[in-house]
């Protein structure tokens, strides 16, 4: 569970870095020179649905409900993006934009639904697992099969 945390420390580390760096100088600006301008805000739909889902991840492996952990990972995200937007506008070269917080939502959004839509397909495999053995058991009963 320690290593999990870690992870996802260390993923938002590296987007905050990403947010304040200036394009072209040092490591971070480097790595922002290597996506192209016109998908730099879309480039948040990925990038904070990764960190939606890790959060949601983390929740569930505690035991969270699967509606919790969405709502929770979704406003997670919405509040780190909105934090790094704002860290953002303070950094030389760089500005702030409501278009990437939005992105930033929407990435975890899409987390939230992947996450509810995996739900939902485990839930309907188990009880389809289940529906099987008891038509198995109803097709046997009284033939000494078991």
């Amino acid at each position: 569970m320690l290593f999990a945390a870690a992870v996802t420390l260390s993923y938002m580390l590296l987007l905050v870095i990403l947010a304040v760096a200036a394009p072209g100088t040092g490591v971070g600006g480097s790595l922002i020179e290597l996506v192209p301008g016109s998908w730099r805000d879309w480039a948040h739909v990925p990038a904070y649905g990764l960190l939606g889902w890790m959060v949601m991840w983390g929740f569930r492996r505690r035991g969270w409900p699967v509606i919790h952990a969405a709502s929770v990972g979704i406003l997670v995200t919405a509040v780190f993006g909105l934090w790094t937007e704002v860290m953002q506008g303070t950094a030389p070269g760089r500005e702030a934009s409501l278009h990437d917080i939005w992105n930033d939502l929407l990435g975890g959004m899409i987390a939230a639904a992947l996450l509810l839509w995996q739900q939902s397909e485990l839930n309907l495999s188990k009880r389809s697992v289940r529906a099987r053995s008891m038509n198995l058991h109803h097709r046997t009963k009284g033939t000494g099969l078991k």
